[in-house]
């Protein structure tokens, strides 16, 4: 399976150089302040990297979430078996 991810990666790798040297003419990014003139490859490689932070960023926070609502989860069921255990070992008062 190692030998799987590596050749992945080394072929993406590969991929990435070839595209990186075909596409190097510059371009104009506009913002709202001005312009920059970048490499086609930088501009792409900007573009990956910020999408994959606010990816990881969205993960992260989904992630913390859960985390926040199986903690609460197992709070209350923590509570409800300790209430039914008690519950078990009360004595019965019968009504006649």
């Amino acid at each position: 399976m190692r030998v799987l991810y590596v050749t992945l990666f080394v072929v993406f790798l590969v991929l990435g150089f070839v595209l990186s040297i075909l596409n190097s003419a510059p371009i104009n990014i506009n913002y709202y302040y001005g312009w920059i003139e970048l490499p086609l490859s930088f501009a792409l490689l900007i573009a990956f990297i910020s999408g994959t932070l606010i990816g990881l960023s969205t993960k992260i926070w989904s992630n913390l979430l859960l985390r926040q609502r199986n903690s609460s989860l197992s709070r209350r069921a923590r509570l409800s078996e300790k209430e039914v255990s008690s519950l078990r070992t009360s004595p019965v008062k019968r009504i006649n």
